[in-house]
């Protein structure tokens, strides 16, 4: 469950009429607790936007949503991964940010601070939601910790790519099929943790950066096995 003190819950909820962004590892643990303040509502006063691309379409949803004066008083927009909206789509949501209808309630989920544009950032109301602490993920691998951002979501998701990553690098399956960033990362903490001889945290940020832009990821992993990627 989040940690979100309940008068901030309660604020969000009723009285905060400036666009938020609550941003952390594991938003959707805020994101159930403020859902459940808000409670039962009419369709019409609430929409929830979520998707791991979010287009300019997303935000022609939310304008048209915000157009007509609700029956009870409040309107809530959440979005859902809201670090996931597009350049194109956060420059289109400039507007709204900048000045909401009075009735408005517009929270946004981010996992990353830094995925929001900073004329967004300048927008919003910035509330981080703190990372997990290794006592509470019940980890002894500082790698593991480390890999996970003090995150339980991505931990779960690391720890159940991990045998991915062994039939990888028995060469039981191909690298560079059917990948995304949790098997990465998953990769990568085999490596850190028998020590691989690569450039670890350069080629992570390359690859990363890749899987983020949609660019040739074969070709560059096929450059990573060819320079130095060895499991001992």
């Amino acid at each position: 469950m989040s940690d979100l003190p309940s008068a901030l819950v309660y604020s969000l909820v009723t009285r905060m009429s400036a666009p938020v962004a609550l941003v952390g590892p594991d938003w959707q643990e805020a994101y159930e607790v403020i859902r459940e303040k808000i409670g039962r509502v009419s369709p019409q006063d609430l929409l929830e936007i979520q998707g791991e691309t979010l287009g300019i379409d997303a935000v022609r949803t939310i304008e048209e949503f915000l157009a007509f004066v609700p029956g009870s008083g409040v309107k809530y927009v959440l979005v859902l991964g809201g670090d996931n909206l597009t350049p194109e789509a956060q420059n289109a949501f400039l507007k709204t940010l900048e000045e909401p209808p009075r009735y408005a309630r517009v929270l946004l989920f981010c996992q990353r601070w830094s995925n929001l544009l900073p004329t967004v950032r300048s927008r919003v109301v910035n509330i981080p939601l703190p990372a997990k602490t290794r006592t509470e993920l019940r980890t002894k691998s500082a790698w593991e910790y480390l890999m996970s951002s003090g995150s339980k979501n991505a931990l779960e998701q690391l720890r159940n790519n991990y045998d991915w990553a062994l039939k990888v690098a028995d060469k039981e399956l191909l690298f560079s099929k059917d990948i995304d960033s949790y098997k990465l990362a998953a990769f990568y903490l085999l490596l850190m943790e028998q020590k691989a001889p690569v450039m670890l945290l350069k080629d992570m940020l390359e690859l990363e950066a890749a899987l983020h832009y949609n660019v040739n990821t074969e070709m560059i992993f096929d450059r990573m096995l060819m320079t130095g990627v060895k499991v001992k």
